[in-house]
């Protein structure tokens, strides 16, 4: 081969790579579209009548088959299960991450802006480092004590500060949200290496399915109670918003994050992911007409500076030590 064939040929890779990172990086950004514009979509069902609960199990009953048509398509391409005990690992990961933590979250979302709420989520990689710590039996460094402080300052700041209404009118939802963050963090802990062993896409099928059926329990236990919910009586819009809820914010979203992570890697889309704050902040203000205070602004500013200093870090970690391995 000429000098001159070999530098069309390294071109025309280089290109394609190009192409390929190009793709994903957009797939990723679409899919964090998707995922930030749940929060607005709930909050217009909420608008409409919706409840929490209503709005919760409508989006399973709709995700939860699509989630078996994926992975039904995909099964030929995801790792066999070789561990019996894996299947039970990944039902009870589906309870955290797609019952317990959206049932705390969506509970929340009825009571704080879209945007606080989606701030205090994004707190979540503080509660993995001090689960992470505690399970491991070992000490967190300064550097990321000082990160958590400066989150807890954030957090307070969002929900009002010294604001004694603003903070009594946001304090029930914040700790809904914030116990939704503690849950989310548990299940990304625990099922870490789970995903790896039997694929993501098994591990929503499974997950969704046993949400679904702890949801069921969950409403048939309200209604013996004497809480019952007509989950039918809702106008066609709401329906629609849960369709979209469903099929765009959950399932569409995952897919193009996926695709997007098969492309560019998880590292990479971890930092783009931290755009989902800041369209979840436009969309806020936008379509809901959110205001906040200014002492909520600063609060929000900084639970994301600081949370997206520690993704950076990790992600500089991780390059690090893979251009030493």
């Amino acid at each position: 081969m000429s000098k001159a064939e070999f530098g069309k040929g390294e071109q025309m890779f280089q290109s394609q790579v190009n192409r390929r990172v190009t793709t994903g990086m957009m797939l990723v950004i679409l899919g964090t579209v998707c995922f930030a514009a749940k929060a607005i979509f709930i909050k217009l069902a909420y608008e409409k009548g919706a409840s929490p609960e209503a709005t919760l199990f409508a989006r399973q009953l709709i995700a939860t088959p699509l989630f078996w048509i994926l992975f039904l398509i995909n099964r030929p391409k995801i790792p066999a299960i070789r561990q019996r005990g894996d299947s039970v690992k990944a039902c009870f990961a589906g309870l955290l991450s797609f019952f317990l933590s959206p049932l705390l979250d969506f509970i929340g979302l009825h009571h704080v802006s879209a945007i606080v709420e989606r701030m205090l989520l994004i707190s979540y990689p503080v509660f993995v480092m001090i689960l992470s710590a505690f399970m491991q039996k070992r000490m967190i460094s300064i550097q990321n004590l000082i990160a958590i402080v400066v989150i807890y300052a954030g957090i307070y700041l969002s929900i009002g500060g010294w604001n004694t209404g603003l903070l009594k009118a946001n304090l029930t939802g914040a700790i809904f949200i914030l116990l939704s963050s503690v849950v989310y963090a548990g299940y990304l802990v625990l099922s870490s290496q789970l995903v790896h062993k039997i694929g993501g896409i098994r591990m929503n099928a499974y997950g969704m399915a046993s949400a679904s059926l702890a949801m069921v329990v969950y409403l048939v236990i309200k209604s013996v109670s004497g809480n019952s919910m007509n989950l039918f009586r809702y106008s066609l819009s709401v329906y629609e918003l849960y369709f979209v809820i469903a099929v765009v914010s959950t399932v569409v979203s995952f897919v193009l994050i996926l695709e997007g992570i098969k492309r560019i890697g998880a590292e990479r889309a971890s930092i783009l992911s931290m755009l989902g704050p800041v369209i979840t902040i436009l969309l806020g203000t936008l379509f809901l007409g959110e205001r906040l205070e200014l002492v909520q602004w600063a609060g929000c500013f900084l639970v994301f500076l600081t949370v997206a200093v520690l993704e950076l870090q990790k992600f500089r970690g991780r390059m690090y030590k893979k251009s030493n391995d």
